[in-house]
C-alpha cells in the first residue's frame, strides 16, 4: 500500500478476487465492478448461469475482505438470456435475482437497494420473442445493516413543474387515511435539489475501445459519491478499461483496480496516468 500512498492508484494484472485478498483487511469504503454477464461472450469466457454464483463467490468473498465494516459493494450486471433450443424459446435467466438473495441469505449483507440502470440507446437484438432488452441491475449491498449514505452528493435538480406545485399547492390528508400525509402540509424544496431515484437514466458508453464492455462514467461516479469521501478507498475486482478508477481519481478518491488482461491494464494505467498529470497541471 506504500505505493497506493505515493500516487494515488495501483492496477494490477491479478484475478480480482485474490487481489482482493491480498489487500489488508478493511482498507476499502467501496468494491464497485461489472462482473461477467451470466451467458455472455466475453474475452473473460462464458460465465454460464448453471455456474454463475460459483464462479462468482471468490470476488464476494474478496469484496469483504477489503470492505471496512460501513463498507459498500456494488455489482453492475444483467442476466443474459438463455440459448434456444428446439423445444424451449430464449426464457431470462433469474441469476442476478439469485445472486442479491445470496448476498444477504449467504454472505449476510444488507440490500441498500436494486437499482435499475435504463439504456437510453440498447444494442439492438432481433429478438422478437420478448420485448427489447434496455435495463441492467446495480445490486447495492452494504456490509452494516445499518448504513449512511451521503444523499446530498446524488440529489437531482428539480422539474420547474414539481417546483410551481410545492410554491403553491398545500398537501391534505386524505379521507380514507391511505396517505403518508397526516396532516395539512407544505413542501419547502431542498436547496441542493431533489432525492435521487433509484432508477439511472442515460446511454451506453459512446466511446471505441479494445474493451467490449465500456461503461459510461456516471455509473460508478453516483456510488463513489453516495458511498465515499475524499481519500477513501475504491477498489473494482473487474477494471477494464479503468472508468471507476476515472471516476474515483476525478472525486478525489484512491483506487486499486485488478484484472486478468495486461492490454486492459495498460489501457486503463495510461488514463488514470492522464489525470494525475492533468492534477499536478492544473
Amino acid at each position: 500500500m506504500i505505493e497506493l500512498a505515493r500516487k494515488n492508484f495501483i492496477l494490477k494484472r491479478q484475478d480480482g478476487a485474490a487481489g482482493m485478498m491480498d489487500l489488508p483487511r478493511g482498507c476499502a469504503k467501496l468494491v464497485y465492478g461489472s462482473p461477467p454477464y451470466p451467458n455472455a461472450e466475453r474475452d473473460y469466457g462464458v460465465w454460464k448461469t448453471s455456474e454463475y454464483i460459483d464462479r462468482i463467490a471468490p470476488f464476494i468473498d474478496g469484496a469483504l475482505n477489503v470492505l471496512s465494516d460501513d463498507g459498500f459493494l456494488v455489482i453492475n450486471v444483467k442476466a443474459n438470456r438463455e440459448k434456444k433450443t428446439a423445444k424451449t424459446s430464449p426464457k431470462r435467466s433469474l441469476v442476478v435475482e439469485k445472486l442479491a438473495i445470496a448476498l444477504e441469505e449467504r454472505w449476510h449483507m444488507s440490500c441498500v437497494d436494486i437499482e435499475i440502470w435504463v439504456k437510453g440507446n440498447p444494442v439492438p437484438t432481433g429478438l422478437r420473442c420478448a420485448c427489447q432488452d434496455a435495463y441492467e441491475q446495480n445490486l447495492w449491498f452494504s456490509v452494516s445493516p445499518k448504513w449512511a449514505i451521503d444523499i446530498d452528493s446524488i440529489r437531482r435538480p428539480y422539474e420547474s413543474h414539481s417546483l410551481e406545485t410545492y410554491s403553491e399547492y398545500e398537501y391534505k390528508p386524505r379521507s380514507n387515511g391511505l396517505s403518508y400525509v397526516r396532516k395539512n402540509k407544505t413542501i419547502t424544496p431542498n436547496p441542493l435539489g431533489a432525492l435521487p431515484t433509484n432508477i439511472i437514466t442515460g446511454g451506453v458508453s459512446a466511446k471505441k475501445g479494445r474493451h467490449q464492455a465500456m461503461q459510461p462514467l456516471y455509473l460508478p461516479e453516483k456510488y463513489i459519491k453516495a458511498c465515499t469521501k475524499p481519500g477513501d478507498l475504491v477498489v473494482d475486482p473487474w477494471v477494464g478499461s479503468g472508468t471507476t478508477g476515472i471516476a474515483a481519481l476525478e472525486l478525489g478518491r484512491r483506487f486499486v483496480g485488478f484484472d486478468i488482461f495486461q492490454e486492459f491494464i495498460d489501457i486503463a494505467q495510461n488514463q488514470l496516468e492522464q489525470i494525475k498529470e492533468e492534477d499536478v497541471n492544473g
